[in-house]
Formats: structure tokens, C-alpha cells, sequence
């Protein structure tokens, strides 16, 4: 079995600087997708920017907003926000305290 865990102290500054990520599945497993761990931890927003592959995110701690396209929900701990392929799309941490999600993305097949 392997457990896999978030640490801050091995992330690295990612989308311009504004989260820290991380590899969510290390070691020998090989996903058919691709995947990152997003942090931010005060209240402070990722960089806002579109790809053109599909995303996903899973909230695991924290209280924070979910802007994709025109629309900003709040997300919380256990949310999934699904991030449609070429859409703007941002996380903003509402709160001084740790904001952290899993993204995982993939090519659109059509």
C-alpha cells in the first residue's frame, strides 16, 4: 500500500506564484490523468488562466470560492467543482488558514 500526503515543505510555487502544488499520486502508480495538489495558505487567490483539457477539483480542507467563467460559488471541505475545458477558472481562499485541493485534468476525447 501506498499513502500519499500533502506537504506544503515539498510543494513548489506554481501559475505564476500565487499556489504551491505538488504531485497528488507519487511513487509506482501511473494515472491515466494528470494531477496536482493546489494550496494556498492565507487569503489570497491562484492566478486565473484556461487550458484545453477538462478539470476537475476536490476541496479537502478549507473555505474558499470557486470562480469558473462568469460564476464564483463558495466551495468548502468534500466539494467537486468541474471545470469545463477553455473556461477562465480561479480558486480564492477565503480565509487565512489553509485552502487545499486536488486537481486532476485530462484530454478531452471526442
Amino acid at each position: 500500500m501506498e499513502v500519499y500526503t500533502f506537504d506544503p515543505k515539498k510543494a513548489e510555487p506554481a501559475h505564476e506564484g500565487t499556489i504551491l502544488a505538488a504531485p497528488v499520486i507519487e511513487g509506482s502508480l501511473r494515472p491515466p490523468f494528470q494531477h496536482a495538489w493546489g494550496y494556498l495558505d492565507k487569503k489570497t487567490a491562484m492566478d486565473k488562466h484556461a487550458h484545453a483539457h477538462e478539470e476537475v477539483y476536490f476541496v479537502f480542507k478549507g473555505e474558499g470560492f470557486a470562480v469558473v467563467g462568469d460564476e464564483r460559488c463558495p466551495v468548502k471541505a468534500g466539494d467537486v467543482i468541474n471545470i469545463p475545458s477553455n473556461v477562465p477558472h480561479t480558486m480564492e481562499n477565503a480565509k487565512d488558514e489553509p485552502f487545499l485541493w486536488a486537481a486532476l485534468w485530462w484530454d478531452r476525447e471526442e
